[in-house]
């Protein structure tokens, strides 16, 4: 099955009810779980299968439970979820063979700052270059939404499996998909030959978890090592890596067995909302790795030595109990999406530009995240100086390299510029990240500037700038020059503000201005001239 076949099975899912047979959304506060709610319930047949069971829960954990007890914690709230709303029990649909999404949008998006802030602190809301048709009203589309989309293609051989992904990673894999999953614990990682020590630096694979994967299928998970590090574990026999190893995406499935025997082991965590545990250093790492090996990449974390080798009895006993269980079934394993696969990852700001404006490429990648986004296919598109203008009111005016989505205005004159929801008289410069910005007056930012507003309830506006050069997760505390706060208050503010009340304050702006530019259609220059 080709990389082309995959696109448009994924193209198909959900129009074709192939997808996710129940879809969790796990957030962090009631209100975010109120909007993807209702979001998902009107993206039916659009983002999610038709008859699609969608809950969203929020992580009512003080601290955090972490990506792997916020895991289980997801899974115990969608199932009360299910019993109170829908009469439903998810382990008995999960034992039948239901094929179940559940989607991380935990976090704060530090490294994705400001855009989140712009969204109200719902970082799985920032906008892509796409539309989605929601009960006959169309809007851009989410990245949570893509993910959704995307991931359905493994609904089919995900029949009585707990898929979990991530809310700002999109991926169109090229290997083949397995009719059905051999281990009870699967992880999705781009695999390859094992690489040179130069190829190893070139790709930065030490800053990645890593997973090996034997001739056999079965799979150990590491965690950021040298090449030099890599190569003493194949030779010490920790791992194998005749059937490739590669970068893990974090995403991951579990047979109904595993979760189930997952959900028992931390009950007591579970009950106490204690303790913050994650997937690859307390999950996977434990149950595929000798003592003393786990020990070692511990205390590289900071980890005592006891506390480790304790963690690490536990999970020994855990597999021991669940293999006497399950006698002969392979546990932990691989699932390939193959070397050349596609992984579109919206989580940081390099990361959004150079993926946007992917778009403009000619090659069968832009193509295919075109068709993906439904770019070729939307009338409303429009290719012009190499750039893309989408969904777009522009009077007059050049866009050179750009990506331009849902903009409004006079005149607009930009380079290698990404501006989405962007409503002013006139925009101009380079290198320019803007996004939901309203301007009443000239918008002529200097090169390499982003700039994201959030509108508060009562139409006051904040504008929050950066550069793209910035990594907001560094910046996290700092008040850069132009704010009012620092990206951390600015997450502090929004935790205080109702979603739906921002949301409607950025539209009504939008709105009022985009009315006023309509009305006079002349450029901003002119019109100060005549009128005056």
């Amino acid at each position: 099955m080709s990389i082309s076949d995959h696109l448009q099975a994924i193209l198909g899912t959900a129009r074709d009810g192939a997808g996710m047979d129940v879809v969790i959304v796990s957030t962090t506060s009631p209100d975010l779980a109120a909007f993807w709610q209702q979001r998902l319930d009107l993206g039916r047949g659009a983002v999610c299968r038709p008859d699609a069971l969608v809950l969203a829960i929020h992580e009512d954990w003080p601290g955090g439970a972490g990506n792997g007890l916020g895991t289980l914690h997801a899974w115990r709230e969608a199932s009360r979820l299910a019993r109170e709303r829908h009469g439903v029990d998810l382990s008995t649909r999960l034992d039948e063979g239901a094929a179940i999404g559940l989607y991380h949008t935990a976090g704060q998006g530090t490294r994705l700052a400001p855009l989140p802030g712009s969204e109200g602190g719902n970082k799985s809301a920032v906008k892509l270059p796409g539309l989605v048709r929601l009960e006959g009203r169309v809007e851009l589309l989410t990245i949570l939404e893509a993910v959704i989309r995307q991931t359905s293609v493994y609904a089919r051989s995900h029949r009585g499996r707990l898929g979990v992904f991530w809310g700002d990673q999109v991926f169109v894999p090229s290997a083949p998909l397995p009719a059905k999953p051999r281990h009870h614990v699967e992880i999705l990682a781009r695999l390859g030959a094992m690489p040179t020590a130069d190829a190893w630096l070139r790709d930065g694979l030490d800053r990645y978890g890593l997973v090996a994967v034997g001739r056999d299928g079965d799979a150990v998970q590491v965690e950021k090592v040298s090449h030099a590090a890599a190569e003493q574990l194949v030779a010490d026999g920790v791992m194998r890596v005749d059937g490739g190893i590669g970068v893990s995406l974090g995403s991951f499935s579990l047979s109904a067995a595993m979760t189930a025997a997952l959900d028992a082991e931390f009950d007591v965590e579970l009950r106490a909302r204690t303790a913050k545990l994650d997937t690859d250093p307390h999950f996977w790492m434990p149950l595929t790795l000798p003592a003393a090996t786990y020990r070692r990449m511990m205390a590289a974390k900071g980890v005592a030595a006891d506390l480790a080798d304790l963690h690490h009895r536990r999970l020994a006993a855990f597999l021991a109990r669940f293999r006497d269980g399950h006698p002969g079934e392979p546990v932990f394993g691989c699932l390939g999406i193959g070397a050349g696969c596609y992984w579109w990852d919206y989580g940081t700001i390099p990361g959004y530009l150079a993926n946007v404006r992917r778009l403009l490429g000619d090659d069968d990648e832009a193509r295919s995240m075109r068709s993906f986004l439904g770019v070729d296919a939307d009338p409303g598109a429009v290719f012009r100086d190499g750039s893309l203008l989408l969904d777009c009111s522009i009077g007059e005016g050049t866009a050179a390299g750009s990506v331009l989505v849902g903009v409004t205005a006079r005149r607009v004159d930009v380079v290698d510029s990404v501006l989405v929801n962007v409503t002013a008289p006139e925009v101009s410069g380079r290198d320019l990240l803007l996004y939901n910005v309203v301007e009443p007056g000239r918008l002529a930012p200097p090169a390499g500037a982003v700039r994201a507003d959030l509108f508060l309830p009562d139409d006051r506006r904040l504008s929050l700038w950066s550069r793209v050069d910035r990594d907001g997760k560094q910046d996290w505390e700092a008040v850069l020059p132009g704010n009012e706060l620092s990206h951390a208050g600015l997450c502090d503010l929004n935790a205080t503000l109702p979603l739906a009340g921002v949301a409607a304050a950025l539209r009504r702006n939008r709105e009022r201005l985009a009315g006023e530019i309509a009305a006079d259609p002349r450029p901003l220059a002119e019109r100060d001239r005549t009128d005056t």
